[in-house]
């Protein structure tokens, strides 16, 4: 893999780690507190979309450079990554999730169940991490 492609991943993989500093803190909330102002569920929400955009984006940057295929929609990224065994397979339900979250944020903003996402907050924000982990040491390969 090029310099110029792991210095993008690796720009995509902070952003992505600079969004969970605040999504910790959302998912640290009670829900009542949450859904209380406006301004959390949105950045939360906006946060969210742009780290799984940003995870989508480094699957994709790594599939072309291997040659692995052309995805044809975005939940076709980590299976990519999955089949060629560069995400571990205990994260295909996980990923699939973020990808379905994704499109509800962006594609159903006006029915979002803030319930949901803050159950995911609370549950789900460590899979971020552990596809940061897998990818930083699938580059030093």
């Amino acid at each position: 893999m090029s310099p110029l492609d792991k210095e993008s991943i690796e720009s995509k993989v902070a952003r992505i780690r600079k969004n969970l500093r605040e999504l910790k803190k959302f998912s640290q909330l009670p829900y009542k507190d949450y859904v209380k102002d406006f301004h959390n569920t949105a950045t939360a929400e906006r946060f969210l979309q742009v780290s799984i955009e940003a995870m989508l984006d480094i699957g994709s940057h790594i599939i072309a450079e291997e040659g692995l295929g052309e995805p044809i929609e975005y939940r076709n990224v980590f299976a990519i990554l999955l089949q060629a065994k560069i995400l571990p397979p205990s994260m295909e339900k996980s990923l699939m999730d973020m990808v379905g979250l994704r499109n509800r944020i962006v594609h159903l903003y006006e029915d979002i169940d803030h319930k949901m996402i803050h159950r995911f907050l609370k549950k789900e924000l460590p899979d971020f991490n552990l596809f940061i982990e897998t990818i930083t040491r699938y580059l030093k390969k």
